[in-house]
């Protein structure tokens, strides 16, 4: 496995006995337009991890939003972190991911109020067509992303009618307390006494918040609010 570190040899150690292989099944499409489509990113690309040892190294990264890992290619082999409490921090495709529980969040706006963005998403059975051209859902078993610890290798096998569901969540964290939110009325429930600010900001501006850049703007805004 050909990694690079800041330290020599170290970094090809270190990650080695932080990865396992998991099954190239994986990476079956489910949208001819899009050849990963569990994943954050359309592609894997060079990312620099940084251990809470202070150490760096580099790998070609993407982030499977239905399993909630980092996953690592390796010419065509695909690995996940076996132990992401290890990590500090994962710098990919220009945004800063972190580790919260078991998923990694972006951190999408940083002050006293953190915003973040958990990225997640669900395999649902594709409709299938019925005589009468309407669509009902299958009922067949939906593949979800494992592997196990140790070196072993769990064989997944995606059905073809399967599509990807998005189910992202974002958060706020206040006092080192974390609370979400998935619409507007639980954003302003996070900012007791701002309501009315926040509320105007957002209608003037025309944002939403499942845009990722409109969010952006919110957090900022909320962070001079509370400071």
């Amino acid at each position: 496995m050909k990694l690079i570190s800041e330290h020599k040899n170290v970094g090809l150690v270190l990650l080695a006995s932080l990865l396992f292989s998991i099954s190239t099944d994986l990476l079956a499409q489910t949208d001819p337009n899009n050849k990963y489509p569990q994943f954050l990113f359309q592609t894997f690309s060079r990312s620099i991890i940084k251990m809470k040892s202070g150490k760096l190294n580099t790998a070609m990264l993407n982030y499977n939003t239905v399993s909630e890992e980092m996953v690592f290619d390796q010419k065509g082999v695909y690995m996940v972190l076996d132990k992401p409490e290890e990590i500090d921090t994962v710098f990919m495709q220009n945004r800063k991911f972190v580790l919260v529980g078991k998923a990694f969040y972006e951190v999408l706006v940083n002050g006293p109020a953190v915003f973040y963005i958990q990225y997640k998403s669900h395999y649902v059975p594709v409709g299938s067509t019925t005589a009468y051209g309407l669509t009902s859902q299958t009922n067949g078993p939906t593949a979800v992303l494992t592997a196990q610890s140790g070196n072993q290798i769990r064989s997944v096998e995606l059905p073809p009618n399967v599509t990807v569901s998005p189910a992202t969540v974002y958060w706020v964290k206040r006092d080192n307390n974390m609370s979400k939110f998935t619409n507007e009325r639980q954003l302003l429930k996070i900012f007791p006494g701002k309501e009315n600010e926040i509320k105007e900001f957002i209608k003037n501006f025309k944002l939403d918040l499942k845009s990722r850049e409109d969010l952006l703007k919110i957090g900022n805004y909320c962070n001079e609010l509370v400071k």
